[in-house]
């Protein structure tokens, strides 16, 4: 399995662009025979879900990282050429959330699916998921538990995880104005829980 089977297709056009043609090939190579070492050995858990956020999203974010650190000059230099090819991902997401964010009752629509979704795409075999609230008002749920958190401690480098938080912070901010996201605490940035609040825009936009 290469970029090409996951969310990061372009992510060898982005090397190409960055980095020139020779360079930018060796970081490309690199980062497939990353990929492929990780996914070889994942443990899935027996989950469907988890193996997509793996395979598609998880594993290929970190075989990035890995293969920059070895051509730039810092952790930090290399944290943020990660950070921004992702992010171009995270985008097209905000572009395609803004379809509910946009509708007159984007709110109901999104709290009606909200738990179903959560139960299908992030399982127990990966969060740990406590409801705070859930009304008219706002969808309030804690992550005690990240499997994102775990991987990337797993290839010693936890450092990378705020990269998937950014990406949340993105792609969430498409639900406004109905949909308003709110991220106080993420365990990929140190706090002991991942706090997630969408709160009604409408509601808000009245008082």
């Amino acid at each position: 399995m290469g970029f090409n089977q996951t969310i990061f297709k372009y992510f060898h056009e982005e090397c190409i662009n960055r980095f020139g043609k020779v360079v930018g090939n060796e970081i490309f190579i690199n980062a497939e025979i990353k990929l492929t070492q990780m996914i070889c050995e994942a443990d899935y858990l027996n989950s469907k879900a988890l193996k997509w956020h793996m395979d598609k999203n998880m594993l290929p974010t970190i075989a990035m990282y890995l293969a920059f650190k070895e051509y730039a000059t810092t952790k930090a230099q290399a944290y943020e050429i990660t950070l921004d090819i992702v992010q171009i991902m995270a985008r097209n997401t905000k572009k395609k959330n803004q379809m509910i964010g946009k509708m007159p009752f984007g709110y109901t629509i999104f709290k009606l699916f909200c738990k179903a979704i959560m139960r299908k795409q992030y399982p127990k075999e990966g969060w740990n998921t406590q409801w705070i609230t859930y009304d008219n008002n706002e969808i309030h749920f804690d992550y005690s538990k990240c499997i994102y958190m775990e991987i990337t401690k797993k290839y010693n480098c936890p450092e990378v995880c705020p990269i998937f938080c950014a990406n949340d912070e993105t792609s969430f901010a498409g639900y406004a104005p109905n949909i308003v996201f709110e991220h106080n605490n993420t365990i990929g940035r140190g706090n002991e829980k991942c706090d997630f609040h969408f709160k009604n825009g409408n509601l808000s936009r009245s008082i």
